[in-house]
């Protein structure tokens, strides 16, 4: 989902790259066609959203297990994005107590992208995979904490973690590169507030860039992010769908729980 969604490409950048190995995105990223002449940027252009009417807060403790199905399917992504089965990640069958291991507040800017996506924060429970198509991909991912607080936490922990992260090297493979993060206020999702978090940088012959949305409501986080190695982030389904999406098959499967 960053550099590595993670477990994803949020979850880490580098694994949403199609035929690499979980979760490292640096990985990926060498592995991606070559870098266009100039930088792609790190906003793309909008993309087609859909209707949006307010849900409630999330609720219920799902396992990941649980949460896995929650992750939207195929049939949901444009067409061409097919799942990056090594990426695929969750908790397991129980919910967990454990403390975080990665503190937002503390934590070093390439270990946070490196594990976004996968287990580590605190979570009671989480679910992420990534869609790929050559060089750009779909991420996508839950985590659920064990409060409200805790959850909008997160998210606003790594707003902040942005903010110190303008500037960084990642290491991969003898390979060195640099990346930036960046968080702004996003629209709401299903009246829900969010972040906007970007990550740009190159690693060898390839550039990255990383757009994710991310909303906390209820006790969980949802995330969406649209990523390019070697390519501008894909635009043709916004990161919005994605999050509202989520947010409405939690539901259901809180209910069915």
């Amino acid at each position: 989902m960053l550099v590595a969604v993670a477990g994803c490409s949020l979850p880490n950048v580098a694994s949403s790259a199609p035929g690499t190995a979980a979760p490292s995105a640096s990985a990926s990223a060498t592995a991606a066609s070559p870098a266009p002449t100039a930088t792609p940027t790190a906003t793309p252009a909008a993309a087609p959203t859909v209707a949006m009417t307010p849900l409630p807060q999330a609720s219920g403790q799902l396992t990941g297990t649980q949460l896995q199905t929650v992750l939207l399917t195929q049939s949901d992504f444009p067409a061409g994005y097919t799942l990056s089965s090594q990426t695929a990640v969750d908790s397991g069958g129980s919910l967990s107590s454990s403390p975080a291991t990665y503190d937002l507040a503390t934590v070093s800017c390439a270990t946070f992208v490196e594990h976004l996506g996968s287990t580590g924060f605190g979570e009671t429970a989480m679910a992420a995979n990534t869609f790929s198509d050559q060089s750009q991909a779909y991420d996508q991912v839950v985590y659920q904490f064990g409060s409200t607080g805790a959850a909008s936490g997160f998210v606003s922990g790594i707003k902040a973690l942005a903010g110190r992260c303008r500037s960084f090297t990642v290491t991969d493979n003898g390979t060195t590169g640099t990346f930036s993060l960046s968080a702004v206020d996003g629209a709401p999702v299903g009246g829900h507030p969010s972040i906007e978090l970007t990550q740009t940088g190159r690693l060898g012959a390839s550039s990255i860039v990383l757009t994710m949305l991310l909303s906390a409501s209820g006790a969980d986080v949802f995330a969406g992010a649209a990523a390019g190695v070697g390519a501008s982030a894909p635009t043709s389904m916004a990161t919005s769908t994605i999050v509202y999406t989520l947010m409405k098959r939690q539901s259901a499967a809180a209910v069915l729980g």
